[in-house]
Parts: C-alpha cells; structure tokens; sequence
C-alpha cells in the first residue's frame, strides 16, 4: 500500500533519504475504496508417520481442508514445504485464503478457518494420532498494511483479490522503506509489546522444545504490533541463464536466511517462518514464498538491515540485478502486516513441537479426546 500521507501531516518523517531515487521501478496494490481490512488464513497439514494408514489419513484431512477453502469465498494459494522447520517435516501441505471487509461488508465469518477437530476426527481413527493440523489467522486494517512488487506480470498474495489496482512508487530501495509504506506509520511507531512478567520478550530455543503439541489442542491470540511477512519469489520466466543464476547462487543464500531465522528465533525476534513451494503436490511450478511472523517490526527491520544472514540475499539480488540489467525476468515481492493486539488466532491439533509460533506464544492447552 502507498503512504497517503503528505510528509507535513505526519507525525514521525518518512524515512526516506533526501533526492533519492528509485534505481528500479517498484509497485505496489491498491485496494477498493470502500476496503478497511483484510483477513488471512493459513493451514496446514503433517504427518508423524509414512505408513500406509497415515499416508491415507493425510489424504483424507486434505480433502476436507480443500472441500472447506473451495466454498470459503476466499482467494486462495497451495503449497508445500520446501525445508523442515521444527515441527513440519518437507513436502508437508499448506494452504493460505483472504477475504475483504468493507464498509458496506464489515466482517468474514470464514477467518475462524476450518474445524480442525471435526476434520481431524472425521480422519481414519487409528491413523489420524499421527496426523497433525493447524491454522494461523489474523484481520489487518489496511492502514497497517503495505505490499511492495518488482513487476506487474507477477501479483500473488493480497493482489489477487477482487478490485485490486497496481501502482507505481518511489517508496523503496533504502532502509526503513517498509515501514514508511505503510500508512499508520505516520503516526504511530508500533511499540514493542511488554513481555509477560517473569519471562523474557520471545522465548528460546529450551521453550521451544519442551511446548510439544501432540494429543492436545494448543490454541491463543497476540499482542500489540507483531508483524507478519509473506515475500516471494518467481522465476518462471527466467531465459535459462537467469534461471541457473538465481537456482544456484540467489536461492541458495535465501533458503540458508530463512534456515537461520528458525534456528534463531529468540535472537532474531522471529516467531517462526516457513519456505514454501507454490503450487499443488508433486508440480514444478518455479515459485516459491517464505511467510511467517515477528515479534515487532523493529526485529524485522533490524535483521534485514544489520545481520550477515539478510546482508547476503541484499547482496546477492544487488548482483543479479546488475547481471540481468535489461532482460530481467525474476520477479520478487513481499506483503507485511502489523496485527493489532488479538486481531491474530492460532490453533494447533496434535502438532509437534516448534509447529508455527508455538513455544513463542503463551498458547492455552488442553488434552485432544481420541
């Protein structure tokens, strides 16, 4: 979304260096004008086991899952994960909807998500203990919303939705560009939450590992000002010489970014993210996201900015650009979200442990009735 606000109206400056200018062009969407918020909904699906039944099992929680979004109303993606992350195991299925709110249609009943224990139950009874489901929700004013695109031949995410515009800005390229897209932060400079007393802000990896979800349904809301991120990746149209460059030398660095955010999340103030192929099981669609949350923006501003692990994918897109001046056909983007204080649900049903934000979140437990 482009900052509406005339630099003398606001309260905090933009933190845009003077007379600079853009070296490529950026876009970015523009919604309905009668839009004030947009839902997100991600699900997912694991598997504890490879034998048959389970294998079964899955097929059958995913069924149910897609017979759900397809009568949702929703804009929908599929995906599978790329790399493991604590509690989702390679090849594991995801699938992300978004809905409008307007003025004239206030509220989306859909974002509560599927009935995860009905599905669950409603799966093979001795499989299904090795069966895992999730959901991740939250409603985003679009004041606090911004979208950001290196191309208008390539519109995922939020862009796919209905009455959606594109437009060009000069919001990008430096340090803090994100922040300053997005309209709130005229005036607002998203604070950190205060942690919970007697605990530290984001918990470490020791949390992380004794917050096992299996048998139980864990389920709980935000605080003030977490962000989520979805940024991603299309190379589809790529001549086969910037195919190689960016298969083996750009994705190779993005991936190990992405590795050390989860390996490091009470450092980094990421509460967890995943790398995503597009696309249905088994298609070799040359796309691919990494979508999760933060803490607080400023974790995320501070680990593009400041840290090795973000400085190198920098670098490196840098370098392709300057390789591929002319011809370029990868397409990059990115949509950030600031989520107000319980405006964010997580559920998670017979997860393994480090599934999502669990072990960064105080979650409410109780025991799953088989």
């Amino acid at each position: 979304m482009a900052c509406p606000i005339p630099a003398a109206a606001r309260t905090y400056p933009l933190r845009k260096p003077p007379n600079h200018i853009l070296p490529v062009p950026r876009y970015t969407i523009t919604l309905p004008s009668s839009t004030t918020h947009i839902h997100t909904l991600y699900v997912g699906l694991q598997t504890h086991s490879t034998d048959p039944n389970t294998t079964a099992a899955d097929k059958q929680a995913q069924e149910q899952i897609q017979t759900w979004i397809k009568s949702s109303g929703s804009v929908y993606e599929t995906f599978t994960l790329i790399d493991p992350t604590n509690g989702d195991l390679p090849g594991s299925r995801f699938w992300v909807c978004y809905w409008i709110s307007s003025s004239s249609n206030p509220d989306s009943q859909n974002i509560r998500g599927p009935d995860l224990i009905r599905i669950w139950t409603n799966t093979n009874e001795e499989a299904r203990k090795h069966i895992g489901l999730w959901k991740e929700s939250f409603t985003t004013p679009t004041s606090r919303l911004e979208t950001n695109y290196a191309g208008t031949d390539y519109l995922p995410g939020l862009a796919r939705l209905p009455g959606t515009q594109v437009q060009e800005h000069d919001l990008a390229t430096y340090w803090g560009a994100a922040r300053d897209r997005i309209p709130d932060s005229a005036h607002d400079l998203f604070p950190r939450s205060a942690p919970s007393v007697g605990k530290a802000h984001g918990a470490g990896e020791e949390d992380l590992r004794e917050k096992n979800g299996v048998g139980k349904v864990l389920s709980g809301s935000n605080r003030q000002n977490i962000v989520h991120i979805r940024s991603g990746q299309w190379w589809e149209n790529c001549e086969e010489e910037e195919r190689e460059a960016y298969e083996g030398k750009l994705e190779p660095t993005l991936r190990a970014g992405l590795a050390y955010l989860n390996d490091h999340r009470a450092e980094t103030g990421c509460m967890g993210i995943r790398y995503l192929r597009n696309g249905d099981e088994g298609e070799e669609r040359k796309e691919s996201c990494g979508a999760g949350f933060f803490h607080n923006l400023e974790d995320l501003e501070r680990w593009s900015k400041t840290h090795s692990s973000h400085l190198k994918i920098w670098r490196g897109a840098l370098a392709h650009y300057k390789a591929f001046p002319e011809d370029r056909r990868l397409r990059t983007w990115h949509e950030v979200s600031v989520i107000k204080e319980g405006d964010a649900r997580w559920e998670y049903v017979n997860c393994r442990a480090g599934t999502g934000v669990m072990g960064c979140v105080e979650l409410e437990g109780e025991i799953l009735m088989t």
